[in-house]
């Protein structure tokens, strides 16, 4: 098994309903067919996209966490195809995660860090030091 991301964009002018079954759709492709397990499924809802694709300026985003056998890929890409809904898909290989897992305490640890890390002062370009982190 290895960690695979997939991110794709479902037309924005069907209904919420419709959207989330095709959501749903996916995710049974993956665990059912592909015998795959879902990490995390990310609805990022509807966006602007960067460029007109097809008839579209918008489009709704999902982006799905999953392992999965590298044998079984090709089934969720021809899927993919057939469904006009989704017009723009991609999947991906995650390496980063497959070689150095994160654990739910590390990322906590990641975050606190980048909180306490100095933020830059915009009008006059010197750097603030949190209060907290001032006076230790």
């Amino acid at each position: 098994m290895r960690i695979y991301e997939t991110l794709f964009i479902i037309d924005p002018t069907l209904e919420e309903e419709a959207r989330n079954k095709l959501v749903d759709r996916v995710k049974n492709q993956i665990e059912e067919k592909m015998q795959g397990k879902i990490r995390q499924i990310d609805r990022w809802g509807v966006r602007q996209l960067a460029f007109k694709v097809q008839k579209f300026n918008e489009g709704d985003y999902t982006v799905i966490l999953f392992d999965a056998d590298p044998s079984q890929i090709k089934s969720l890409e021809e899927m993919y195809k057939v469904i006009p809904e989704i017009f723009r898909h991609l999947i991906l290989r995650r390496e980063d995660l497959e070689k150095h897992p994160v654990s739910p305490k590390q990322a906590e640890e990641v975050e606190e860090v980048a909180v306490a890390q100095p933020a830059m002062n915009v009008e006059s370009n010197e750097t603030e030091m949190p209060k907290e982190v001032e006076n230790s």
